[in-house]
């Protein structure tokens, strides 16, 4: 009896570091990654932050074109804003590496723990992960650390009734990270459901987390069916953001290396060594063999071959127009409705690197099985550590040095102070620059997140990515501010379109806009070594409108009694706009113009209703299906008890011998 307690002891302290490993080696690897971004605020590429974030982004209401993918993310990004200052900008990268490491473990279920640790390593240090997280794509790598619990959730609902709303949960947590996933999981999704033995059970059960999934992303369905919302530029977004090749080893080999972002770093991993190749055919053989290991055991054969041919259906995916699927690829780029989201293909690459840690896992299991003695583990624990390391070298100490933390200037929050509520135009003119707080990286324009009051900054992100702007306002601003500037009509429209404030930051590009001082209604009322802010004199017909014009909130404005006539709102046009029942007209500076009458009114933006309407629809589910998630547990609990587990449902490194 004694013997047995002993065994079992020992096997609950196995199976308590086999879970506690993952999560610990994830936690090392956020320290080795990040610590660079420690004392300051980390600003990225495509991702910036500030002191003035809104709780509540203009996306919630619907505002942006009914484009309402990320909202979750963005409400916890400014939470953690809110709660921690600048220390909370560095938490969603540090925390995606005990998620991706704890994910593909969870997926590699009963292997021996050399294997699981491998299987983390590979997933959380790889080039696509280093490429992201240069790009500052921190919901696509948040995205990417949910994916294997996705899946492993879904190849249980499929075995099991009991399991399908976990599987839902799962699936729209992914999906609330970024919106490019709920295309990424269908792959998963259509190869479990074939790879079943009982594929009709296995296809309803999965159809049924993809129901609940959806229920809880009518915050993400329903606001673009209602604005009838779709992307400009379409065909030349899908040229723009086509995976890239390598000029030494070309697409193929690229895009099965894990590289083929449109957007790189300066310094990927693969221009550290150039026999990266040969390090990537290491992997691939300890891939290979994981899966011949697989394949030849029943019992995990059907997750094996599931997962191998979503890797597989994600390789060609992230071709995208090239290859030999490309043409297929522009078909549903061109005819599916949704399937634009995925113009930047190269995203279907983390189904590769899902296959490639289920493989790698298992093919350091299998080597360890090939030899005897206490030194057994040491080559294939040794390969497991070195072989994601000497692909990925220069991943920790902040992408080898390149990335560290930012102190914006102390003339910002001058500035801010100075603008207070009032609407701000933020030059120069470009959604993306180089900044000497920085260290002269490219980031993306993180003014809004610095100013209390309304800021307008440029969408365009340069030449080369087929943009086309997003608001009639903005179109009227690209053509008013160039460059070159024409000082002689800028004070008078921008006074039109209620700014108050210029705010001219002294990063790259700045003094093709210093010409905005020669206008006689622009006065410089503060300058630093690093930033600018000048007032703009409103005109007497913008005064006298602006006393009529009350905001209620953003979708709402009061029109108070005057003098019949057209006024404009201060916010840029969007379909949806009206007053007593009549629409809004678009006017020729890009801004909503109502006829107001002699009594006044309130305007309103109908389509709010909407779209509060599929968010308060999205909490509801959410809540139902979690209960649902939380009683099926019970229920998996209590048809298995513990004393009632026969020995084929024990791990083989948690058995314990009959001779005991």
């Amino acid at each position: 009896m004694r013997r047995a307690a002993a065994a079992t002891g020992g096997g609950t302290r196995r199976a308590t570091l086999l879970a506690l490993a993952p999560v610990l080696l994830g936690v090392v690897l956020a320290a080795l990654v990040c610590y660079p971004f420690a004392g300051g605020r980390l600003l990225l590429l495509d991702f910036v932050s500030g002191p003035h974030q809104p709780l509540l982004p203009a996306t919630a209401f619907g505002l942006d074109g009914g484009l309402t993918a990320g909202l979750p993310l963005t409400i916890a990004f400014g939470l953690l804003d809110r709660v921690l200052g600048q220390a909370g900008s560095v938490v969603p990268a540090a925390v995606f590496f005990p998620l991706a490491t704890t994910g593909a473990a969870r997926i590699m279920r009963a292997a021996v723990l050399p294997a699981r640790l491998g299987a983390g390593l590979i997933y959380a240090v790889n080039p696509f992960v280093f490429d992201r997280l240069y790009a500052g794509q921190l919901g696509v790598l948040l995205g990417y650390a949910l994916l294997p619990f996705a899946v492993s959730a879904l190849l249980e609902a499929a075995a099991g009734r009991h399991r399908i709303a976990q599987a839902a949960c799962w699936v729209a947590a992914t999906v609330m990270m970024s919106a490019h996933f709920a295309w990424i999981l269908v792959p998963v999704t259509a190869a479990i459901a074939l790879t079943r033995a009982d594929r009709l059970r296995a296809s309803l059960r999965l159809g049924g987390a993809a129901l609940g999934a959806a229920a809880m992303s009518c915050y993400l369905l329903v606001p673009p069916l209602l604005l009838g919302a779709a992307p400009a530029g379409a065909a030349a977004q899908l040229a723009a953001y086509r995976t890239q090749g390598d000029p030494r080893v070309g697409l193929f080999v690229n895009v099965a290396g894990l590289y083929g972002f449109f957007r790189p770093g300066p310094v990927e991993p693969k221009n550290l060594f150039a026999g990266w190749p040969a390090v990537l055919a290491a992997l691939l053989v300890v891939v290979a063999i994981g899966y011949l290991a697989v394949l030849r055991d029943a019992a995990r054969r059907r997750d094996g071959l599931a997962v191998l041919a979503a890797g597989i259906a994600g390789y060609f995916l992230a071709l995208g127009s090239q290859g030999p699927t490309g043409s297929l690829f522009v078909f549903a780029y061109e005819h599916v409705p949704g399937f634009v989201i995925m113009r930047e293909p190269d995203k279907f690459a983390v189904l590769v690197a899902v296959g490639y840690a289920y493989g790698f896992g298992h093919g350091i299991a299998e080597l360890g099985t090939w030899s005897r003695g206490k030194l057994a583990w040491a080559v294939p624990a040794a390969l497991a550590i070195a072989l994601p390391l000497a692909y990925t070298p220069n991943l920790l100490g902040g992408l080898g040095g390149q990335v560290r933390a930012s102190q914006v200037p102390a003339s910002w929050t001058a500035a801010a102070r100075l603008a207070g509520q009032h609407t701000v135009l933020f030059l120069p003119w470009h959604e993306y620059f180089q900044a000497p707080f920085t260290g002269h990286r490219v980031i993306a324009n993180p003014a809004a997140d610095y100013f209390d009051g309304t800021v307008i900054s440029s969408q365009d992100p340069g030449a080369g990515y087929g943009f086309a702007a997003q608001d009639p306002e903005h179109v009227f601003l690209d053509r008013l501010l160039g460059p070159p500037v024409d000082p002689r009509r800028l004070g008078v429209e921008l006074a039109g379109l209620g700014v108050r404030f210029i705010a001219l930051a002294k990063v790259t590009g700045w003094r093709d806009y210093a010409s905005v001082r020669l206008e006689p209604g622009i006065r410089l009322v503060y300058s630093s070594p690093s930033l600018d802010l000048y007032s703009v004199r409103p005109t007497a017909a913008e005064v006298r409108d602006g006393r009529r014009v009350r905001a209620l909130g953003p979708v709402g404005f009061r029109i108070l009694p005057g003098r019949p006539g057209m006024l404009a709102l201060p916010v840029p046009y969007a379909s949806g706009w009206t007053l007593g029942g009549r629409p809004a007209v678009r006017l020729p500076d890009g801004q909503p113009g109502v006829r107001a009458p002699a009594g006044g009114g309130v305007a309103h933006y109908d389509p709010f209703a909407g779209v509060a309407a599929s968010e308060i629809g999205s909490l509801a589910a959410i809540l139902t299906v979690a209960g649902v998630a939380f009683l099926e547990r019970r229920k998996r609990r209590t048809a298995v008890l513990p004393w009632r587990i026969s020995r084929a449902e024990v791990p083989a490194e948690f058995a314990v011998s009959q001779e005991q």
